[in-house]
């Protein structure tokens, strides 16, 4: 993470101009967070300590189909939960959140802890957030839409169209979902764990969410279902089960349309590395 000074820092990126009416005083410093593709964010600190996260709007997001509007919706429309930052301030430019200061739990969180964590997600009141529900064939069609022609290989075409519909299942009824709800995003305050980074959350089947945490976890499916299904007292767990099942290949193929076009904007190896693992994984 590079510290510098706050000019130095707004030559660098000129969304962070779009906060000085906001600062009455220039903050003392702005650092780089290290983090995902689509979170190229800022720390910024005030002379008495206060400290904030730039979450800017490029055309990287717009990419991604990432609204900082939306994203400023929901962390609003949850904040007394506290489970996600407080949003502070929101523009064409980005969004301005509180910075969470505690210990990342990227490296040893159990399995369990993260469910519960997707349990509280799920469990929050959903009619308070004022955003349209997750169309899952119309951000993979986008998705695919982006892709520059070398990338749509017969094998990456045949994936897309046999998956690009959502499945027919027994209705378990729509929830808040994270999208991307893993210990790299949750951070221990030592009171709590907070969840942090809700740019792709959305209202959704609960069970496409669970599936996504499941295969970042590399947990066995059912077993995780079960968990989570006693955790929130649920009793037809067929349902669930059926549902994250049906789920695996279409996440999987979201996925893989995500590193390619990750590929396509960074040109990051690493990126159409997973892409083609996960083609490979289709074979299988």
């Amino acid at each position: 993470m590079a510290r510098m000074a706050w000019v130095e820092a707004c030559q660098l990126d000129r969304s962070l101009l779009s906060l000085d009416h906001f600062f009455t005083i220039p903050p003392e410093y702005a650092q780089t967070l290290t983090g995902g593709l689509t979170n190229r964010c800022w720390k910024i600190v005030e002379h008495n300590g206060a400290a904030f996260v730039w979450r800017p709007t490029t055309q990287i997001t717009k990419a991604f189909s990432i609204s900082r509007f939306q994203e400023f919706q929901i962390l609003s429309a949850i904040e007394k939960s506290r489970l996600g930052p407080k949003p502070i301030h929101v523009s064409e430019h980005g969004l301005l959140v509180e910075w969470i200061e505690g210990t990342s739990l990227t490296d040893g969180l159990p399995f369990d802890q993260l469910l519960a964590s997707l349990v509280q997600v799920h469990e929050l009141d959903k009619q308070r957030i004022p955003i349209a529900p997750f169309n899952y064939t119309a951000r993979v069609d986008h998705y695919w839409m982006l892709l520059q022609s070398h990338y749509k290989t017969e094998a990456a075409s045949e994936i897309y169209q046999q998956w690009r519909k959502p499945p027919i299942l027994a209705d378990v009824g729509s929830a808040l979902c994270h999208f991307d709800l893993a210990g790299y995003n949750m951070v221990d305050t030592g009171e709590q764990h907070r969840i942090i980074d809700w740019e792709y959350a959305a209202i959704a089947d609960p069970r496409l969410d669970l599936m996504l945490s499941i295969s970042v976890a590399e947990e066995v499916p059912e077993q995780a279902v079960f968990r989570y299904c006693k955790m929130r007292g649920i009793d037809g767990i067929d349902d669930w089960v059926e549902g994250v099942l049906a789920w695996k290949p279409r996440a999987s193929m979201m996925a893989m349309l995500w590193y390619l076009l990750a590929h396509q904007l960074w040109g990051d190896d690493y990126y159409l590395e997973q892409a083609q693992q996960m083609q490979c994984d289709f074979c299988h």
